[in-house]
């Protein structure tokens, strides 16, 4: 294909019609598409068949130059239960890599079916000649980290998940020193948020004031519709308000029973009115939900004040309506996965139809757009207080979970083709060194579809504004633990 690189409309079209012949359509479809040449190790993606997994696997194959993979004999597998979804699957990555095949060199793109990801004895064969695994498969609501101790196991040598209850991060970390022993480096929680967004967090602490005492600590999040998530969104969301909120207050962790689901008011999700996050983003209602950086990152700053971190989504009525419904249903019932089930298959046409609203009255056809806004408060000697700001937006929230899940298992297989080690550590844990953060970083925010990214704003607190959602302390006063 070489000898076509610098015709792209005749590469193109041999292409795709070349590799639409080798699609077998049985149980291990089997597509070969252009990208690194791999050694005999593959890149194995549980819940491949997904929304998330089908832009790794497409965000890899565009970044296939960096993979240190050196022969042509591996493969990404995507792992899913339904085989035509698999078939389908497989096809989208085939096209969505057609804008850049001229580029890259051969690989595979494979589908395997299994029944249950959370099943060692199906998973064990799939590592077998595993370089990495990136497991998506959510919820991991009351679950054993079992694909990262088969991983271990195995010997695999990257292991990278979006996972978030904070229960299954403790119980991932726990087995730091197994994947010591087994040379597996693995990175829990590596998504857009978590993930980036604790990045961000330690880019946005790193620029404040030497000899600063970091006091307060927020992430607010916001996603157009499902952001193209696929429908499991719906009901991860659903599941995580029966759980008690995980935040810092007064620089101690703790759990508050009522406060999942609470509108905390509106969050500026721009930094310059001027901006195009300002036009395209704007100022969102946010409520509360139990994402794990909340603690993880409030600790790892060691911060003497508060943490939070909310999410809000477009329309507004969704905000609304999401904050009444948490009221009125009792905690325990989201926590039941039938009821949360049942509540995400009702709400699913309505959602399905404002997401194409919102993709046919996007700017950009996608109407996917998400955003980040990151706040880090600290003080200095002088009862000084600054606020360290990043906002970070990209038109399609399911692209940009993909990509950044691809760039961690990219440095991670960097370092491990370089020197092998193991362990098991959470994004800021990794990324305390300023150099690895900010070249992760930059990575990050110039993966195609980044709307913008402000970098780290430092500025001097004034007395008595708010950082944060505009209702905050109100909603504060009004919960108990």
């Amino acid at each position: 294909f070489s000898f076509f690189a610098d015709r792209a409309d005749t590469m193109n079209f041999l292409h795709y019609h070349f590799l639409t012949a080798l699609l077998i359509l049985t149980t291990d479809t089997v597509v070969a598409l252009s990208a690194a040449s791999l050694s005999n190790k593959n890149v194995v993606i549980l819940g491949g068949t997904g929304r998330i997994g089908t832009a790794i696997a497409t965000h890899l194959i565009r970044r296939s130059s960096t993979l240190p993979l050196s022969s042509s004999t591996g493969k990404i597998i995507l792992v899913g239960r339904n085989v035509e979804q698999g078939k389908e699957s497989v096809q989208e990555v085939l096209d969505s890599t057609l804008e850049f095949s001229s580029t890259v060199t051969s690989f595979e793109v494979e589908f395997k079916s299994i029944s249950d990801v959370w099943d060692e004895k199906q998973l064990s064969p799939l590592f077998h000649d595993a370089a990495a695994v990136i497991h998506t498969a959510g919820p991991y609501h009351n679950r054993y980290p079992v694909p990262l101790r088969t991983a271990i196991e195995s010997k695999v040598p990257v292991y990278v998940d979006v996972s978030d209850p904070l229960p299954y991060l403790d119980s991932s970390l726990e087995l730091n020193e197994a994947a010591i022993s087994a040379g597996t480096k693995a990175l829990v929680a590596a998504g857009a948020f978590p993930g980036m967004s604790n990045l961000m967090a330690m880019e946005a602490a790193g620029s404040l004031p030497p000899g600063c005492q970091i006091i307060d600590s927020g992430f607010n999040y916001f996603t157009a519709g499902l952001g193209g998530s696929g429908d499991v969104n719906l009901y991860i969301t659903n599941l995580g308000f029966g759980d008690d909120m995980p935040q810092y207050e007064k620089g101690r962790l703790n759990y508050f029973k009522a406060l999942t689901g609470k509108l905390l008011g509106q969050v500026d999700f721009f930094t310059d009115s001027e901006s195009i996050m300002a036009e395209r983003v704007g100022s969102q209602q946010v409520f509360s939900w139990p994402f794990p950086e909340a603690a993880t990152v409030a600790r790892e700053l060691q911060i003497k004040g508060r943490s939070h971190a909310a999410m809000g989504t477009a329309p507004e009525v969704w905000n609304v309506m999401l904050g009444l419904l948490v009221n009125i249903v009792p905690r325990p019932w989201w926590r039941n996965e039938r009821f949360s089930q049942f509540m995400a298959d009702f709400s699913q046409p309505l959602v399905k139809a404002t997401d194409k609203w919102l993709q046919l009255s996007s700017p950009d056809g996608v109407g996917e757009t998400h955003a980040m806004r990151i706040d880090v408060t600290a003080e200095d000697s002088n009862k000084d207080v600054f606020v360290s700001t990043i906002v970070q937006g990209h038109e399609s929230f399911r692209q940009c979970v993909g990509q950044s899940a691809a760039e961690f298992c990219i440095d991670l297989l960097q370092e491990q083709s370089n020197e092998r080690s193991g362990g098991v550590s959470l994004v800021e844990q990794r990324y305390r060194d300023d150099d690895s953060r900010k070249q992760m970083i930059k990575k990050m925010t110039s993966t195609p579809g980044t709307i913008d990214y402000s970098g780290p704003i430092v500025t001097k607190k004034a007395t008595g504004a708010t950082v944060g959602p505009s209702n905050m302390d109100d909603v504060m006063r009004s919960v108990d633990l």
